[in-house]
């Protein structure tokens, strides 16, 4: 058990031994992490806060007007009425056309309907639900956004197995997943795929997507049974000459029966609209019963846990995807401050004069990017730039740093990242 959550049991049965008691298996279990959100929230007041996934400007958050605006454009029966379990089915239709739309070689014959739900955490948990049992395997990254692990570790009580997707050169590598891949003997595996990856804002290219879904239909051809839930938060957001279709696609189009591909996305990041929590997910089934028996079994889980998605959230976003000239503009006018920033970042962190202070992992799209910091402890850095700098940045372990460029006003970024060495040097003395 996490000692996080031991230690708040030992609270509790302190002064509350008989609530204690009626915990279930899983209460004992939860906690609350001492991640990004607990490190966001201590860089609140920070000038640079460098820390969550969204984005900002100097005027506060980043969005698109016609999100913003839609809400005087709807009918009571748009915000008050309650939406289906399964979402607003012209939402649903509209998302599977953007789908298509932005994935070429993805048919809708090899797909479900995308059933709407509380945005990707949400998904996440339902996947965990439907396909993940005590003790299964899932596999995550070295490098992962920690929620994988309240999700499928403490909730679903599965085993969490972790490869390396970057070198000792910090440059990404396919090698570990495909090795990894190929030592699996037993029956079934669940395997996490989030690209741009959060926390190091990577995507692979071409033809690394190509080795990846490769070695995962070698495996289902063994006889494993593969559950590819990909995770496609930061999709669209590319800045450099990666796979730009989702790898969700690529694993559609294999047309192998051991390999359930499960696409998790949505408006979250992709619409710069992160309170609506509106995402969704999609299954990568061909059979047409198939499909009805899952959906009615995903009606089923939402209905028994959150009943059905907010109404005026969905319907805002169904309302600029039919009326999206002027929303489309906007959503790529803030992609391309993100890229000008992402560039910005680039041709800073490369430099000589950082090298014996951090080693850069390699990053082309998201929010983000990662620094391995040399000489210093992570946390240690991560407060001294809180306390001397204003400054907030994410301490993943010992010796890595997230910095959300997205937080970042372009012409900030030379001073944040100067400031961070002069930390680091600082503490390395």
């Amino acid at each position: 058990m996490n000692p996080l959550a031991l230690k708040l049991n030992e609270q509790l049965n302190e002064v509350n031994p008989i609530i204690s008691d009626m915990l279930s298996d899983l209460g004992k279990s939860m906690y609350y992490p001492k991640g990004i959100l607990t490190q966001s929230a201590e860089a609140k007041s920070t000038d640079y806060n460098a820390t969550i996934g969204m984005a900002t400007n100097k005027d506060g958050k980043m969005y698109a007007p016609s999100l913003k605006h839609v809400f005087n454009d709807l009918e009571p029966d748009e915000l008050f009425a309650y939406a289906p379990p399964q979402g607003i089915e012209a939402l649903r239709e509209l998302w599977q056309k953007k789908m298509l739309k932005e994935n070429p070689d993805l048919s809708a014959e090899s797909i479900s309907k995308p059933i709407v739900t509380n945005a990707l955490t949400h998904g996440l948990s339902l996947v965990g639900d439907l396909l993940v049992n005590p003790n299964d395997t899932v596999l995550l990254p070295n490098h992962n956004w920690g929620n994988y692990r309240l999700v499928y570790e403490v909730r679903h009580q599965a085993r969490i197995e972790t490869y390396p997707i970057f070198d000792q050169n910090g440059h990404f590598t396919t090698k570990a997943l495909i090795e990894t891949l190929e030592n699996i003997d037993q029956e079934k595996v669940i395997l996490i795929l989030n690209y741009p990856n959060n926390p190091t804002g990577y995507t692979p290219t071409q033809s690394e997507v190509e080795a990846i879904v490769q070695a995962i239909d070698a495996l289902g051809q063994r006889g494993v049974n593969v559950v590819a839930i990909v995770d496609d938060a930061y999709y669209g957001l590319f800045y450099e000459d990666v796979y730009t279709q989702s790898i969700f696609t690529a694993l559609t189009n294999l047309k192998n029966d051991h390999v359930l591909p499960v696409r998790l996305d949505g408006a979250t990041k992709e619409f710069f609209a992160w309170g609506f929590r509106v995402g969704f997910i999609t299954f990568g089934i061909q059979d047409e019963t198939t499909a009805s028996v899952i959906e009615a079994k995903m009606k089923g889980l939402i209905r028994s846990n959150i009943s059905s998605g907010p109404t005026p959230s969905q319907s805002a976003i169904q309302h600029v995807l039919e009326n999206n000239e002027t929303f489309e503009a906007e959503i790529k006018e803030n992609i391309d401050t993100l890229e000008a920033r992402y560039k910005a970042t680039k041709e800073i962190v490369y430099k000589d004069d950082y090298t014996s202070l951090w080693q850069p992992y390699d990053f082309n799209s998201g929010y983000f990017m990662a620094l391995k910091v040399k000489g210093v402890d992570a946390e240690t850095l991560r407060k001294h730039l809180i306390e001397k700098h204003s400054i907030g940045i994410i301490a993943l372990n010992e010796t890595d740093i997230r910095i959300a460029f997205s937080c970042i006003e372009k012409d900030d970024i030379a001073h944040v990242f100067h400031t961070i060495a002069k930390a680091i040097q600082t503490l390395q003395s």
